[in-house]
């Protein structure tokens, strides 16, 4: 993979995405996100500078509380200012754990991610259920908004965000989500867990290899994953690599 070509053009999605399922603004010093139906709400890139960078950040903490709704600021290792996390945390927004932005090259193959396991495509409520039963026993903590948002697009028929379950034998053991856009340049995979029980078994890389294939599909040449430290080893084995960091900044 060529790195400076793949950090340019992640760049390049943050700035623009293609997103479906709420509004996106594109202005001069921020990309805003805001979904419908009172789910994810993103300020998923910014371009500021020391001196307009309060300015910026009081106008969208404004903007959010008119609107009534939290709201995150994804604040990446290359984002300036330098010290842009504290000056959010100032504002009352609560930095969360560093996470490792990893990108795989879907020019290079899917070889790497090929298993006989079984994984399945949510396509139905009982699906769904049994990728909630997973995420949320490998998290320790609820998945509403995620569940919320994959039975909307489920009942729309919206193929932009997608859910994964492994089954070993038939019992639910790993899941993870998809987001892709046709024509877009990056697959994101978020929300990947394994079962306790079933950690080390293969499961955790079968669901990412049934989200490359479908990521490939649509057109995508990156697979993105915003990796905590229990997944890099995993996906830098795989053949990802790690390219910048990055902070969830949350605003309630």
């Amino acid at each position: 993979m060529n790195v400076q070509e793949a950090i340019a053009a992640l760049q390049a999605n943050r700035r623009n995405p293609m997103s479906e399922g709420g509004e996106l603004a594109v202005m001069p010093l921020v990309t805003r996100f805001v979904s419908d139906n009172g789910g994810w709400a993103d300020i998923c890139y910014s371009s500021l500078t020391a001196e307009n960078a309060d300015q910026a950040i009081d106008d969208e903490v404004e903007h959010f509380k008119e609107l009534g709704r939290e709201f995150e600021w994804t604040v990446f290792s290359m984002d300036t200012p330098a010290d842009l996390k504290e000056r959010l945390a100032s504002r009352g927004f609560s930095i969360g754990e560093r996470e490792a932005i990893m990108l795989y090259d879907l020019e290079d193959g899917v070889k790497p991610f090929l298993s006989d396991i079984r994984v399945v495509t949510v396509e139905n409520l009982d699906q769904l259920d049994d990728y909630r039963k997973v995420v949320e026993g490998a998290f320790g903590n609820s998945r509403d908004r995620s569940y919320a948002e994959l039975a909307t697009a489920l009942d729309e028929g919206s193929t932009h965000q997608r859910a994964y379950v492994a089954y070993f034998d038939d019992v639910p053991v790993s899941a993870g989500r998809l987001y892709a856009t046709e024509g877009q340049a990056f697959g994101g995979l978020y929300g990947g867990g394994t079962l306790p029980a079933y950690r080390g078994k293969g499961f955790y890389r079968a669901v990412v290899g049934a989200r490359a294939l479908d990521a490939q599909r649509s057109g995508a040449r990156y697979l993105r994953v915003d990796a905590m430290p229990t997944s890099r080893p995993i996906l830098e084995r795989m053949g990802f690599v790690h390219v910048a960091d990055s902070w969830p900044c949350e605003h309630s």
